[in-house]
């Protein structure tokens, strides 16, 4: 009796031993199965170079700290001038300083002889101005006639430039001619007739002409 447990013992533990080797087996398998699953998914994307610097926000300019430590304000830009800011208005009239007048040395006066000759035929026209002329002190010869003359003008002999315009700006007349003197004298007058005079002045039909006597 002994003899036939023996071999039934054996057995009976050869199966206890497949039994766990099954399960054994079973569990390996699961346990593939479960890690088949795990690496089965898909993994995150990861993000692209390009999408995280569209996705990275830039820094704002950092402010430089004053000497006390606190940030110091951004200077504000100055606006840049134009034309149209420091040009005046097209519309608005423009003042400009009046032209001052030369200063003349001129002589004394009655050191100055002055021929005047009518060109025109206004009666009176040389007398009257030679009048006006000795009233300021200058020397005046007797008044002649001229041959006609298109305008008035003023000859001065050499040296004596600046006392023609002495006279021409006493009688307000500047804007007249003033004319070295030619060799012979202008308006038919004759050397003898000029005799000591440094200033001929021969009057045309214009301003001179019509000085009140």
């Amino acid at each position: 009796m002994e003899s036939n447990r023996a071999p039934n013992n054996q057995m009976a533990l050869k199966g206890v031993v497949l039994v766990l080797a099954l399960i054994a087996a079973g569990a390996f398998v699961l346990a593939r199965g479960l890690d088949d699953e795990d690496d089965s998914e898909p993994a995150a994307a990861q993000p692209t170079p390009a999408a995280t610097m569209e996705a990275e926000e830039i820094p704002e300019p950092a402010e430089t700290p004053s000497g006390d430590g606190e940030a110091a304000p951004t200077p504000a830009p100055v606006p840049e001038e134009t034309e149209e800011a420091t040009a005046p208005p097209a519309d608005e009239p423009q003042e400009t300083a009046p032209a001052q007048e030369e200063e003349l040395e001129c002589r004394d006066p009655s050191t100055i002889g002055v021929l005047v000759a009518n060109g025109t035929d206004v009666r009176g026209a040389a007398g009257r101005l030679s009048g006006e002329l000795n009233t300021a002190n200058y020397v005046t010869l007797a008044p002649l006639n001229a041959t006609p003359q298109v305008n008035s003008a003023f000859y001065y002999r050499a040296g004596y430039e600046v006392d023609a315009q002495c006279i021409a700006r006493l009688l307000g007349e500047s804007e007249k001619p003033l004319f070295p003197m030619p060799d012979p004298p202008p308006g038919g007058i004759t050397i003898d007739s000029l005799g000591n005079a440094y200033v001929l002045i021969l009057i045309g039909p214009d301003s001179l002409a019509q000085r009140p006597g």
